[in-house]
This record gives structure tokens, sequence and C-alpha cells, in this order.
């Protein structure tokens, strides 16, 4: 038997539920009736939808600007510190330094 069939219209009809079905209609708009509801549906869940390519791309873009800002600060850091060699000479030169007085006066006494 037919569970809707027991019981008659008027048992599920209440004020308090006709109420309420009133507030749900008028909160509910009703959807657009046009030739172009679908479409339009479409390009909204498509615009939602978010493409798992474009945060691939948006994850490299963040990783060759940080290489490439990287990279930068490590170049302007090295240009700016060049340490002048501690000893600019060898050791024969530093010798020559030290004694070029010696030959001249071996010079002056022949």
């Amino acid at each position: 038997m037919d569970r809707m069939g027991q019981f008659g219209d008027d048992e599920f009809r209440s004020p308090k539920l006709d109420e309420l079905w009133a507030e749900y209609r008028s909160l509910s708009p009703d959807p657009d009736a046009s030739a172009n509801f679908m479409p339009n549906l479409w390009q909204k869940i498509e615009a939602r939808r978010v493409d798992p390519v474009s945060i691939f791309r948006r994850f490299a873009k963040i990783c060759v600007l940080g290489t490439v800002a990287v990279i930068l600060i490590f170049a302007l850091s090295i240009s700016r510190i060049q340490y002048e060699p501690t000893f600019s000479s060898n050791y024969v030169d530093a010798l020559d330094a030290a004694h070029a007085g010696d030959y001249v006066e071996v010079a002056d006494a022949l």
C-alpha cells in the first residue's frame, strides 16, 4: 500500500509548515529561465574552479624569482667585498725590497 495514500493531505498540512515554506520561497530566488542559464552557470562554476596547473606555474615563478634574488645578493656582496691579498709580492720581491740598498753599496765599492 502506498504510504501517502494512508494519510490525507490535511494531516500533513499545518499553518507552521505553510509559513516555513512561504519564508523559504521568499528567501530563495527563482532560477533564470532564459536560454543562457546553463552556459552562464558553467561560466560561474569554471570561474570558481582552481586550475592545478596555475598553482604549479605560480610556484615555479616564485622559485625563479627567489633564485634570481639570491644570485643578485651574492653577486653584489662578492663585488663589494674584494679582499686585497695579504702579500702583494712573492718571496724574491720581498727580499729584493728589503736589501735594495745592499746592491747599491756593492756597486759603489767596486
